[in-house]
């Protein structure tokens, strides 16, 4: 099989081929791997009824999605050593009766929240997280509106001013986010920018996943506003989510204490654990 580059155009073809029942992970999706694609080296490669996507960052390959005996036909075919991510418990077991050692990813599986209690109307949240949106309430006048080319302008100069912090790990997500921004109506994601009073902006930004259950792929404000900013734009999310999705997915920990410790903070009600599979 012959891996390309991903395209925008393959946008239809992910889509069919990707059933979410089976495929649940917001990495498999594809607003998150066309908007990844450069950082993890994304390529892909398959027939009109499957595909498979290769990253150079993973060292290996992504669960292939779509006609099941194509999908195990291609990991038969692979020749030690070879690996592969984002697998269910399910299909990490049948792969481990066809020869293959299976690891559990703790650091790749999806954070799960109910977006009725992130929006403070029912279920349990932390206290934390309540008194964070409240403070921060108290403390600013704000609205929140979907972009017109007016806030699309403020979104711009604000990736400018965060582009100004070296750190390469933001530059990544900065990356990611201009990408978001660009191509963001042609894969069908909504976002949103929470303006202050005072002239400070916060941009959040997602896509459905499943049709009960949204992503939030990212939050960034701009260095006037506090940390508790991205603890209100989940909030102010879901608020506008409530009624529609069930559930938010807030991705990954990446294995980061504090990152962990700032997605607990949503009170998950599961998580979606992400198997890989190693031939050896």
């Amino acid at each position: 099989m012959e891996f390309r580059p991903l395209r925008l155009e393959d946008q239809a073809w992910i889509r069919r081929c990707r059933d979410t029942q089976v495929h649940p992970f917001t990495a498999l999706s594809f607003p998150s791997l066309f908007s990844w694609r450069r950082t993890y080296g994304f390529t892909v490669a398959g027939d009109t009824d499957f595909f498979v996507i290769r990253s150079v960052s993973d060292g290996g390959f992504y669960c292939p999605c779509g006609d099941t005996e194509k999908c195990l036909a291609f990991l038969d075919r692979l020749e030690a050593p070879a690996k592969v991510l984002y697998l269910t418990e399910r299909q990490a077991e049948l792969l481990e009766g066809r020869g293959w050692t299976i690891g559990h990813r703790d650091d790749l599986s999806e954070y799960i929240v109910s977006t009725a209690a992130e929006a403070l109307r029912e279920g349990h949240i932390s206290k934390s997280f309540r008194d964070k949106c409240r403070h921060f309430k108290k403390q600013y006048s704000y609205t929140v509106v979907p972009p017109g080319p007016e806030q699309k302008q403020a979104m711009r100069d604000m990736l400018t001013m965060l582009h100004m912090d070296p750190r390469e790990e933001v530059m990544g997500d900065l990356n990611v986010l201009s990408t978001e921004i660009e191509y963001g109506d042609a894969m069908g994601m909504q976002s949103y920018l929470l303006q202050t009073d005072g002239g400070g902006n916060a941009l959040f930004i997602g896509y459905e996943n499943s049709p009960d259950m949204f992503t939030m792929t990212m939050v960034k404000h701009d260095p006037t506003l506090p940390p508790e900013t991205t603890a209100v734009c989940v909030h102010e999310l879901a608020l506008k989510l409530d009624g529609k999705y069930a559930t938010m997915n807030l991705e990954e920990d990446l294995g980061l204490e504090g990152l962990r410790r700032a997605k607990e903070l949503y009170s998950p009600v599961f998580r979606l654990e992400v198997y890989e599979a190693i031939k050896r």
